[in-house]
C-alpha cells in the first residue's frame, strides 16, 4: 500500500514535468516529423518519440527505481507488476494530431504493484488535465471532479469505433441509445464519460497506453471497465473494454454482444 503523501510528492514532479510539456509542445509540432508503422493510417511523430524519451529522463532522475512501459519503446513486460510501473502513452490521436493539430492527449498512469495509484489525461488543445490521486480525489484542472449522474442508454451520448462493430450492432446501439460520438483518441472519449457527457465509450483492441489511465478514473468515480464479458482487463495486455456509466453498462454490453457482436480489427 503506498501512503497518500507519497503519492502526492510523486504527483508534484509529474505535474511540473507535464507544464513544460505543454510550454514546450508547440514548438515540437512545427517541427513535426510523421512516419507510418504497420499501415498508413498507424502514425507515429518525433513530438511521440520526444514526449516518452523526456518522460524516461524525467524518471531517471527523480524516480529511478520506477519501470516504465510505452507506446513507443520499452515493451519488457516480464515485472510490470512488481514496484512502481508508468504506462504512457504520449500522444494519443496522433492521426488527429496530423491531420487535425486538435483533439490529441497524452495519457500516463502510475501502478504499484499492479494497482492503479495515480493517473494523467492532459488535452492539450483545450488545457483540460484530468488527474486522479489514490486514496484523495479526482480533478479536472486542479477542481475536484465529482462521479457522474446514473442515465440510461435511451438518454446517453455513446462512443465507438463504427469501422469495428458490425451493420446490426452498430445500427441497434444508435437506435437505443441517444446518440453517437467519436473523437478518435481513446483519452479523451474516456474523459468524456467521466464527466457524464457521453455513457459509454467502447473500444474493440485497446492497447495498454490506451486506457492505463482509466483504471483508476473508473475506480474512484464510480463508473464500470471491463471487457466485453463484465470481466476485468489486464492492464498490461489491454483488449477489447468498455468504460461505461453505471447506469447504461448493461444494456450497452447486451446489444454490443447479440448478433454476433463486435468485429475485430
Amino acid at each position: 500500500m503506498v501512503e497518500v503523501e507519497q503519492l502526492k510528492m510523486i504527483d508534484k514532479q509529474v505535474m511540473q514535468w507535464l507544464d513544460r510539456v505543454r510550454r514546450t509542445l508547440p514548438s515540437m509540432i512545427e517541427d513535426m516529423d510523421t512516419q507510418t508503422k504497420a499501415n498508413r493510417f498507424d502514425l507515429v511523430t518525433n513530438v511521440d518519440k520526444a514526449i516518452e524519451q523526456s518522460f524516461e529522463q524525467m524518471l531517471t532522475m527523480h524516480f529511478p527505481n520506477h519501470q516504465l512501459y510505452g507506446e513507443e519503446a520499452h515493451h519488457n513486460t516480464e515485472k510490470l507488476r512488481e514496484g512502481f510501473t508508468w504506462v504512457i502513452d504520449p500522444i494519443d490521436g496522433t492521426a488527429n494530431l496530423v491531420k487535425q493539430q486538435d483533439d490529441f492527449c497524452l495519457i500516463l498512469a502510475l501502478f504499484h504493484n499492479g494497482q492503479p495509484v495515480l493517473s494523467y489525461i492532459d488535452d492539450f488543445s483545450r488545457q483540460k488535465r484530468f488527474q486522479a490521486i489514490k486514496g484523495q480525489g479526482v480533478y479536472l484542472n486542479d477542481v475536484p471532479l465529482s462521479p457522474p449522474s446514473e442515465r440510461p442508454l435511451k438518454e446517453s451520448l455513446i462512443s465507438f469505433n463504427n469501422k469495428v462493430l458490425n451493420d446490426e450492432t452498430m445500427h441497434d446501439l444508435l437506435e437505443v441509445s441517444f446518440g453517437y460520438r467519436l473523437i478518435g483518441a481513446c483519452g479523451l472519449d474516456s474523459a468524456k464519460v467521466f464527466t457524464g457527457q457521453f455513457g459509454a465509450h467502447i473500444h474493440t483492441n485497446a492497447k495498454p497506453w490506451d486506457i492505463g489511465a482509466q483504471f483508476l478514473f473508473a475506480e474512484m468515480l464510480g463508473l464500470k471497465m471491463t471487457n466485453f464479458h463484465q470481466e476485468p482487463i489486464d492492464f498490461i495486455h489491454g483488449g477489447p473494454f468498455i468504460i461505461s456509466n453505471a447506469g447504461c453498462y448493461d444494456e450497452t454490453l447486451k446489444i454490443l454482444l447479440q448478433k454476433g457482436g463486435y468485429q475485430k480489427l
